[in-house]
């Protein structure tokens, strides 16, 4: 698929051109395939030509997704389905999901997250998940390749 019919995609689903669209300096744009499962993204690994675009790798990650109505009506339509998605995403989102704080190449936990070490607990950090304000989606497949 070319950029010139994705853009002209976005802006019939957008209601506004790429341009026009303002992206908070905390947050970047990503343009991604992958699944769809309830409001659930996962995305998979990009194609040769998508590698080469702006957008980060986020092959393998879990998105949340929100968007205004007309989209989400598209993501309830297309659950299970092999999509392509355009969204923004907190760029402290996209960091290693991990507990503690990341220092250099090493991940530092004070303390023990969760209370007791030796006994599995309702109350334990897990990361959360990252939420995409998702602005377009366009069906790619009808079967999820993740699923089998």
């Amino acid at each position: 698929m070319t950029i010139l019919t994705f853009t002209v995609l976005l802006a019939l689903l957008g209601g506004q051109s790429q341009e026009a669209r303002k992206i908070p300096s905390d947050s970047v744009e990503i343009e991604a395939r992958g699944c769809l499962k309830g409001r659930v993204f996962t995305a998979t690994a990009p194609s040769e030509e998508e590698r080469t675009q702006k957008s980060p790798d986020v092959t393998g990650r879990n998105f949340r997704v929100a968007a205004e109505r007309e989209v989400m009506d598209l993501v309830k339509k297309y659950n299970g389905q092999f999509v392509e998605v355009v969204g923004v995403v907190r760029k402290a989102s996209l960091d290693d999901q991990g507990i503690g704080m990341k220092v250099g190449g090493a991940r530092v936990v004070i303390g023990q997250p969760g209370g007791d070490p030796t006994r599995m607990n309702s109350t334990s950090t897990a990361p959360t998940m990252a939420t995409m304000d998702m602005v377009a989606v366009r069906l790619l497949a009808d079967r999820c390749p993740l699923v089998q």
